[in-house]
């Protein structure tokens, strides 16, 4: 055979096999669906990413929602929205507001959907709350120390919708609220939610409190430890963890006079809702030592929960009047902390 006819038999060949392998359908790569995102125009291709975002931020929301509310279900629906349920109730969140935040957020998502999320809480709490109904929540129902700041921010957060407000002394204030089981959320029992339970706001109340009265008595752990500073007295200081909102409760003074042996009132120091500090009345020599320390405490915190002192005496709180001399001094000695550790019962 000449080179010249064996070329040519050649050439057929791979032509015949490049025909067969266009219109034989022999590979798997063939037919009208294969590598379509190579025909896509830019904006098709814009359209499918933001899609494919837009389902993994949605995944993300879930699972953000899922951690910090456990006791409320999640599910996805597209677009862009997430849907949360919980006592016969469901509210339909679409994330849509916050999409152009999320594409600049560079791996920093969480933030802004939390942030978005904690500013939906409170409708769907509200919508739970009128649908469980007084009686469900009583046993879920607490106190909470607030100021006027504090009270003033919560109604404006609840769309100018006034919570139940109970007032303790001039600027401390403390609400109802209710506490979801299995969460460190709460929500404040609004009037109009008080009306929908067609129950008194009184009612409403007591029952807080006597929640918190149960927990108290119930409670076999420390509730506060004492501190004696030598030739200057003791001061006692809530344990921690525990609440101020202690404070309401006449079991508490009479709690902290019986472990001191004393029939005394209390001055309290209240700069936080975890912090409370007590001192006897009549120990003025030791009250004129702290108050200065307490007043400077004070000063260098954002958000005080209460910068003055309060008398406890017989279930009635209320200011304390009493200013301590100029030219009172600081201790000579440091405090020796007894290891004592009173638990109430």
């Amino acid at each position: 055979m000449s080179m010249r006819r064996f070329t040519t038999i050649v050439t057929g060949v791979v032509v015949l096999a490049g025909l067969a392998g266009v219109g034989g359908g022999c590979s798997s790569e063939t037919g009208p669906d294969s590598h379509t995102d190579v025909f896509q125009t830019a904006s098709e291709a814009a359209t499918a990413r933001r899609a494919k975002l837009q389902r993994e931020w949605l995944e993300l929301a879930s699972r953000i929602a899922n951690a910090e509310r456990p006791d409320v279900k999640t599910r996805t629906v597209d677009p862009f929205s997430l849907v949360l349920s919980a006592d016969g109730v469901e509210q339909t969140v679409d994330l849509t507001p916050i999409s152009e935040k999320l594409a600049y957020a560079n791996g920093k998502e969480r933030e802004p959907i939390r942030a978005f999320l904690a500013e939906r809480w409170p409708e769907f709490d509200r919508a739970r709350l009128k649908a469980i109904g007084f009686e469900r929540a009583r046993g879920m129902l607490m106190p909470y120390l607030v100021n006027m700041k504090q009270t003033e921010e919560i109604t404006s957060k609840a769309g100018a919708r006034p919570p139940v407000t109970n007032p303790v002394v001039i600027d401390l204030n403390w609400l109802p609220v209710v506490r979801w089981t299995g969460t460190t959320a709460q929500t404040p029992v609004e009037q109009e939610v008080a009306q929908a339970w067609n129950a008194p706001a009184k009612q409403i109340s007591d029952a807080a409190i006597e929640n918190l009265r149960k927990a108290f008595v119930a409670n076999d752990r420390p509730v506060f430890e004492t501190t004696d500073l030598p030739g200057q007295g003791r001061y006692g200081t809530l344990r921690s963890g525990a609440d101020a909102s202690v404070i309401l409760l006449p079991e508490f003074l009479a709690s902290v006079r019986k472990a001191w042996k004393t029939t005394d009132d209390l001055v309290l120091f209240v700069p936080s809702r975890n912090s409370v500090n007590m001192i006897e009345r009549k120990n003025e020599r030791l009250l004129n030592m702290m108050i200065p320390q307490w007043s400077k405490r004070v000063g260098q915190l954002t958000d005080p929960l209460i910068g003055q002192m309060i008398l406890d005496g017989d279930g009635v709180l209320s200011l304390l009047n009493y200013a301590p001399p100029t030219a009172a001094t600081k201790p000579a000695t440091a405090p020796a902390t007894t290891n004592r550790v009173y638990i109430v019962h």
